[in-house]
Parts: C-alpha cells; sequence; structure tokens
C-alpha cells in the first residue's frame, strides 16, 4: 500500500466521521450498514482493480457498451450526415464536422441505449440482477426491502428508480426517504453514462467501464452515509419483507414505458 492509497483509506474513516458529527441521534446506530457497506466497496474495489478477472469484466463491459454508442452513431450519421459528425471528424464521403450538437450527436445515442435497457427489462435479465443486489443489501446491511430495492436500480436506471417502490412511498420513513433521495445523487443513471462516454471515450477509452464501477461502488457507500446521517428509529413497512417479483418486474416495466 502506498501512500495515495493510505490517504484514501484515511478518508474512508473521515467522511464517516463527519456524517456522524451531522447525525440526527449518534446514539442510534445500523453497525451493520455501516461495517457491511465499507466491506462491500473494498471488496468491489479489489475485485475490480486487482484480481485479473474483474478487470476483464469491466474491460467487457466497457467495450459493449462502446460498441453499442457506436451502432447509435453510425445510426444517426446514416438520419442527419454532417450534423451528426463529432467535432474533427470526417465522414465516408469525405464530409467534415459542423461542430458539437447535442440534439444530433448525443441525444439518438441516449435514445438508443435507454432502448437497448428496456429491452434487456423485457428478457428479465435486469430485474434479475436487481433483485440480486437488493437481496444483498437487505440481508448484509439490515435495510428494509423497499431502500434496497431502489438502490439496487438506482446503479442501472437512476433517480426515476423511485417509481419501483411508489405504493410504499407515502407510508416511508424518513430514514428509509434519506438513503432512496442519497443513493438517487450518488449512482450513475443509465442515460447520463452515455452522455459521459459518448463526450469522454477518445481521450478515455476506458470511461465507460470505470463510471460503471463508480456506480457500483456508490450504491451502499450511499446507504452507509444516509443511515449514519439520519439513522432509523422507526418500523419501515417493508422491514426485513421481499418485495415480490411480479410486482417489481410490472413496476420496473411500467418505469421505461414511461
Amino acid at each position: 500500500m502506498d501512500i495515495y492509497n493510505f490517504i484514501s483509506f484515511t478518508g474512508i474513516a473521515v467522511i464517516i466521521f463527519i456524517a456522524w458529527l451531522c447525525s440526527e441521534n449518534k446514539k442510534v446506530l445500523n453497525r451493520k450498514a455501516v461495517v457491511w457497506g465499507v466491506l462491500l466497496q473494498l471488496l468491489l474495489a479489489v475485485f475490480i482493480f486487482q484480481v485479473p478477472i474483474g478487470a476483464k469484466i469491466f474491460l467487457v463491459l466497457n467495450n459493449i457498451v462502446i460498441k453499442i454508442l457506436n451502432s447509435a452513431s453510425a445510426g444517426s450519421k446514416f438520419l442527419f450526415g454532417r450534423l451528426a459528425l463529432a467535432p474533427g471528424e470526417v465522414g465516408e464521403n469525405g464530409e467534415t464536422s459542423l461542430g458539437f450538437i447535442l440534439a444530433f450527436q448525443v441525444f439518438p445515442a441516449i435514445i438508443f441505449f435507454s432502448a437497448f435497457i428496456s429491452a434487456l427489462y423485457y428478457l428479465r435479465i435486469m430485474p434479475f440482477i436487481i433483485r440480486c443486489f437488493s437481496k444483498i443489501f437487505t440481508r448484509l446491511m439490515r435495510i428494509s426491502g423497499a431502500e434496497s430495492l431502489v438502490a439496487a436500480s438506482n446503479i442501472f436506471v437512476g433517480i426515476e428508480s423511485i417509481l419501483c417502490v411508489k405504493p410504499y412511498l407515502e407510508k416511508m420513513t424518513r430514514s428509509e426517504m434519506c438513503t432512496i433521495l442519497t443513493a438517487g445523487m450518488a449512482t450513475v443513471a443509465s442515460n447520463v453514462l452515455v452522455l459521459y462516454v459518448f463526450c469522454l471515450k477518445n481521450q478515455f477509452p476506458a470511461i465507460a467501464g470505470h463510471l460503471i464501477s463508480a456506480s457500483l461502488l456508490s450504491a451502499p457507500a450511499a446507504i452507509v452515509i444516509s443511515k449514519i446521517i439520519l439513522p432509523e428509529q422507526e418500523r419501515p413497512l417493508t422491514f426485513w419483507a421481499r418485495i415480490s417479483c411480479r410486482i417489481m418486474n410490472a413496476r420496473i416495466m411500467y418505469l421505461w414505458q414511461l
């Protein structure tokens, strides 16, 4: 461990301490959420950056995202011609770019990627992945089923994932709402990920893998900070309860049809 790793590791403790100083009730602390939240981040970081197969997996994910965006870019060029050419790019017929135009270069890629994610939801691939993450958060960190579902969904969907638990919002505790809002602000939504990748893929070829890993690491971190600042002092309606797969799938499908 070099000095920079030590500084980063110390920063985790400092941030947790600052959050504890800002806590609404310092005597009530969900130790499982704090311990397992930090451990999950460390385990994910080790798997991604130290284990060879982990690095290969995220490199594959990065290449998949880049290829998807290239496909969307090819469709945009076919439809809009020079308007879809990025600054400095030359078309097949020698035409030059007219500059950066958000509506013709970025928005089509976002729409294409959103449709791709919707297809994964329709094939029940994304709901399966989200269920796996939500079960991990619920069992290890001792949080309610609703907030664990939203935290897991935020990794892939963004703040709109709150609609997955719309029937439970009215009866949620203040701590649950804090966790949901914190997770929504901490993770990278798929649409925003596309925007960043599209703008930075030439300067940083592995940007997609970095953003995906950052979103994965941010989900447990958001739970840790929210549970320290506003600890649970009530009994959540979905505490230790599993929201049925049918309800969750229906909600997520409804979300992506909006």
